[in-house]
């Protein structure tokens, strides 16, 4: 298990209509990127060593992989970047993303602390 810290926010990356959050790594963010993406500071050196049924933790928010994409690991070592869904597996999932639940969006901010 490793951590990582949420350092920015862009202002386009929340939304109350879609249940997704796309984290990128703070060397890894392009400008455009930013505007709506969580950026992310690792407190170790991150390995996508996520699976199904383990859990992910936003603060005091415990959440369950129901699905992981075949692109996560390699996004995620090289670039720090996973799209969170919290909504159900599609019958078509994105290959870059991990599908959560309970399926309910997690309060975030900077300086959120997220376990993976």
């Amino acid at each position: 298990m490793f951590k990582a810290n949420v350092v920015s926010i862009g202002e386009n990356a929340i939304s109350d209509t879609e249940p997704i959050i796309i984290l990128f790594g703070e060397n890894s963010v392009t400008d455009n990127l930013e505007k709506v993406s969580v950026v992310q500071r690792f407190e170790n050196v991150q390995s996508a060593d996520i699976t199904i049924n383990n859990e992910i933790k936003i603060d005091d928010q415990v959440y369950t992989v129901k699905f992981k994409g075949d692109l996560v690991d390699s996004n995620f070592s090289m670039l720090g970047h996973v799209t969170l869904y919290f909504t159900e597996v599609p019958d078509e999932p994105q290959n870059n993303a991990i599908y959560l639940s309970p399926e309910k969006m997690p309060s975030i901010h900077v300086g959120s602390t997220i376990e993976y």
